[in-house]
């Protein structure tokens, strides 16, 4: 069985996504480093952090390695 179809077989919505990283997290952590001085930042400032975020995110993840990690650790609880 190829592995998309085992996957729609196996799951109730193959599209779900797993984790994500919220604009409320971006602007959490751009107050956290600017301090007051985030307030003064424009839409478009704020729109460029998120693509530079996106960007390095996209850049740097490789996640075969998380779901290795994650699956590695499944299967050990699952085998207890």
């Amino acid at each position: 069985m190829k592995h998309q179809k085992l996957a729609r077989h196996l799951s109730v919505n193959p599209a779900e996504i797993v984790f994500s990283i919220s604009m409320e997290a971006v602007l959490s952590a751009i107050v956290k480093r600017m301090g007051k001085e985030a307030l003064s930042l424009t839409v478009e400032e704020i729109e460029l952090a998120k693509e530079e975020i996106k960007a390095a995110i996209e850049h740097n993840l490789d996640i075969r390695d998380f779901l290795d990690e994650g699956l590695d650790a499944w299967e050990i609880t699952r085998n207890l």
